[in-house]
């Protein structure tokens, strides 16, 4: 992957599901729009005590050894107990290493403004995209009341990714006397 490659996560709130499962789709339909990307989408609603669990979701790296951990990882940052059930549902891979990653290289006022986002509607909406702009997938989200992007780049996320699946076992070199 091109370590200038964009990596967006958009997070958007609304009123009610209905519309955020209309954006839900609309971003799912343009997954084909442009060269190779990646895009994973969850809707979140809220339960009975507030607390947002994921409703509807898909990805077209789901296929991928770290595929699961794209949009649990990005979850796991901007809505904690959302992204916990989605890595529980998908397992780890590669869990640390995109968390690592959002963490380490997205501007903390604009994660923390995707978060205050996720918490002022009844429903939201949060998209993450490899290798295509957010500003692409922001305007197809005409249903939303209020929304947010975080950007970045690829970066070395590869090589994290690489360190994640080998695990602390392989980081350990002995040199023998």
């Amino acid at each position: 992957m091109n370590m200038q490659a964009p990596i967006a996560l958009i997070a958007a709130s609304y009123s009610s599901a209905d519309g955020a499962i209309h954006d839900f789709q609309s971003v799912w339909a343009s997954r084909a729009d442009g060269g190779f990307h990646h895009t994973a989408l969850a809707v979140l609603t809220r339960d009975a005590e507030g607390r947002l669990q994921v409703g509807r979701n898909n990805s077209t790296a789901k296929h991928l050894e770290w595929g699961g951990a794209l949009l649990g990882g990005a979850l796991f940052v901007v809505a904690p107990a959302a992204g916990a059930d989605v890595l529980t549902t998908v397992g780890l891979s590669g869990a640390g290493a995109i968390i690592g990653h959002f963490r380490d290289n997205a501007d903390p006022d604009e994660l923390s403004a995707a978060s205050t986002v996720l918490e002022l509607g009844t429903s939201a909406l949060v998209v993450v995209l490899v290798n295509r702009r957010g500003d692409e997938v922001t305007a197809l989200l005409e249903a939303a009341d209020h929304r947010s992007s975080v950007h970045m780049v690829w970066g070395d996320l590869e090589e994290e990714l690489a360190h994640d699946f080998r695990g602390p076992a392989f980081d350990t070199v002995r040199i023998a006397s």
